[in-house]
């Protein structure tokens, strides 16, 4: 599953949570409403962390399409000079 679209299924639940708290008696209301709170802050730790390792790993993904875009290169060159090989071939 796409993680942001888990993230949207999480904050969605917990506004499920949040419209049934509101219907429920005082002392269930209360004890949903901390267990929101808690689901609130896991949430945020969530989506902090996804934030982390998207900016961590990037600059990384980045270089390794360069890396990636660079070997496709070569290996183009490789298979022309591959093709050209004879009599009279031009290195490439």
């Amino acid at each position: 599953m796409d993680t942001e679209k888990l993230l949207k299924d999480i904050r969605d639940r917990i506004d499920e949570l949040i419209d049934k708290a509101k219907d429920a008696g005082a002392e269930a209301r209360e004890e949903m409403e901390d267990v929101i709170e808690d689901l609130k802050e896991q949430r945020d730790k969530l989506e902090d962390k996804l934030e982390d390792f998207k900016s961590k790993n990037e600059p990384k993904f980045e270089e390794a399409k360069f890396h990636i875009r660079k070997a496709a290169e070569e290996l183009e060159q490789a298979v022309r000079k591959l093709f050209r090989k004879g009599p009279g071939a031009e290195e490439v």
